[in-house]
């Protein structure tokens, strides 16, 4: 096992060690390091995380140095989750961009799609009936138009329990970790539960529940043509991980996500791009691809997210204007008197402003 987890996390993606597994199946992965069949269920479980029954060898290997790599820096568990929640992270990039110049219209929904003659996009009609132009668009999984074509593939039917408690999972199962935010792996047939069921416990320290309350967040996949209900699928699970008497409030629904292997390719013969749903997994690693994707479509040769930059290193326009006009004011003589140097010989000046006035700046004149 420890040679096993040593090449995965010590072996660089670009060596021949790597390479020679791609295009291979997981299971040979495993028998090339003798795991036996009850390791392979430990690292499928806390390691790949993978519902699919045979990955490919490299995504196993990917997933394994990810979460090894990261154990450790930022608390007992390999992940981080920003404060208040996942919904931070859009509007902390709406705020950046926003700075730079990109402009945010709330509570206004789109009406149409405009397409010239030879179909290709060139603006949209919003809900007052105003008509906005732009080259490329860029728009969610939800939205549907005749022009655009559906997500057909890679789709997955999720069931979602989120439970507002007032004692921790980790409580009731006898656990010692004192994290804000645990991660939770059930595996099929642990609680009645055909699939696997995951999510995460947030702590009040995560600051999306109140003092001394617990969030639990959890979901697992179904059949598309199912007609199980939300609550059936995961019900039994939430009444063995939550006590009746501290549950706070509860609420089972559905959604569609993406399975974490798929993704969009852009339409560039109508200039709109249309994004996936978002992926079954814990990790924004597909989110961040696709976004890189979709920046590239649209701003190719571009650096994408840079750094910020120091705010005292910005140089804005209205910076340069001030500047150019403090310069000007300089140059301009002030009333009072002032010295001039003449073919060598001093003279005073009568200027604008007064004696109190600012002295103006000595002119030198060279023979």
């Amino acid at each position: 096992m420890m040679k096993f987890v040593s090449f995965a996390l010590q072996t660089e993606e670009e060596s021949e060690e790597w390479k020679q597994w791609e295009g291979q199946e997981e299971s040979q992965l495993y028998k090339e390091f003798k795991l036996t069949d009850n390791l392979v269920k430990l690292v499928r479980a806390s390691l790949v995380v993978t519902d699919k029954k045979n990955i490919p060898a490299h995504e196993a290997l990917r997933s394994i140095k990810t979460y090894l790599k990261n154990v450790g820096i930022y608390g007992s568990m390999p992940y981080i989750c920003p404060i208040y929640g996942a919904g931070e992270l859009p509007q902390a990039f709406a705020r950046f961009s926003a700075v730079f110049g990109s402009i945010y219209v709330l509570d206004m929904g789109v009406n149409e799609l405009n397409f010239d003659e030879g179909g290709s996009f060139e603006g949209v009609t919003v809900q007052t009936g105003q008509k906005l132009s732009g080259k490329y668009c860029v728009v969610s999984p939800n939205y549907s138009a005749s022009e655009l074509q559906p997500q057909e593939r890679g789709l997955l039917k999720v069931s979602h329990a989120v439970v507002l408690t007032e004692k921790s999972v980790k409580e009731k199962l006898k656990l010692e970790e004192k994290d804000d935010v645990s991660l939770i792996n059930i595996l099929p047939g642990c609680l009645q539960n055909k699939r696997r069921v995951w999510g995460c416990e947030y702590g009040p320290g995560s600051m999306l529940p109140a003092e001394d309350m617990y969030m639990l967040h959890v979901m697992t996949t179904v059949d598309q043509d199912t007609s199980s209900s939300p609550e059936g699928d995961l019900g039994h699970v939430v009444d063995h991980l939550t006590e009746s008497k501290g549950t706070l409030y509860k609420i089972f629904f559905s959604t569609t996500m993406t399975d974490e292997s798929v993704t969009r390719t852009p339409d560039l013969d109508k200039n709109v791009i249309q994004t996936s749903h978002p992926a079954y997994n814990s990790s924004y690693r597909e989110c961040i691809a696709e976004a890189r994707q979709v920046f590239s479509t649209l701003y190719p040769g571009e650096e994408f997210l840079p750094a910020a930059p120091n705010p005292e290193d910005i140089k804005w326009p209205d910076d340069e204007e001030t500047e150019e006009n403090t310069n000007e004011k300089t140059e301009e003589n002030t009333n009072g008197k002032t010295e001039a140097i003449k073919n060598g010989k001093t003279e005073e000046v009568e200027t604008e402003g007064g004696a109190d006035a600012a002295p103006a700046p000595v002119a030198v004149e060279s023979n």
